[in-house]
């Protein structure tokens, strides 16, 4: 049996390096949960945005979470499939999309954003409630830098 190696101090201190390993096991983890549930992270997270109307149009929730508009319409497209969400064209403007969450859509964040954080509480099982606290603070801190 091959012995694990050591990561470099010089990685250990680095925050991309960090982040990313951070990245990948929370969202293994809540991959492998929703999989489940025939849906995804971004999918759920297209969802969470509707039900809180942070976003209405296909365009806003690409600028909101950062995805390419091919894949959006595919995550539009599963939620549909689930008859999470309804699209409809905006009256003011024929050519533009409003997306929405439909009642069984609200019903479904609700069990899924149980499902996420319970996810995510087991891929960072051995941190410390006071830990998770600071990395909850330091991540709005740095999402906040964006927005300015």
């Amino acid at each position: 049996m091959a012995a694990t190696p050591l990561v470099p101090t010089a990685l250990l201190e680095s925050p991309s390096f960090q982040l990313e390993r951070l990245r990948r096991r929370t969202r293994d983890e809540v991959e492998r949960a929703l999989a489940d549930e025939k849906t995804g992270l971004r999918e759920y997270w297209v969802l969470t945005c509707l039900v809180e109307e942070s976003a209405a149009s296909q365009t806003a929730l690409c600028e909101l979470l950062a995805v390419d508009a091919s894949d959006m319409v595919r995550l539009i497209d599963g939620l549909e499939r689930h008859s999470w969400v309804k699209r409809e064209r905006d009256q003011k403007d024929r050519r533009r999309q409003i997306v929405a969450a439909t009642k069984k859509g609200r019903a479904a964040q609700k069990k899924l954003a149980d499902i996420v954080t319970d996810a995510e509480d087991r891929a960072l099982d051995e941190s410390t409630s006071k830990q998770l606290k600071h990395l909850r603070k330091l991540a709005k801190a740095i999402i906040a830098l964006d927005a300015d």
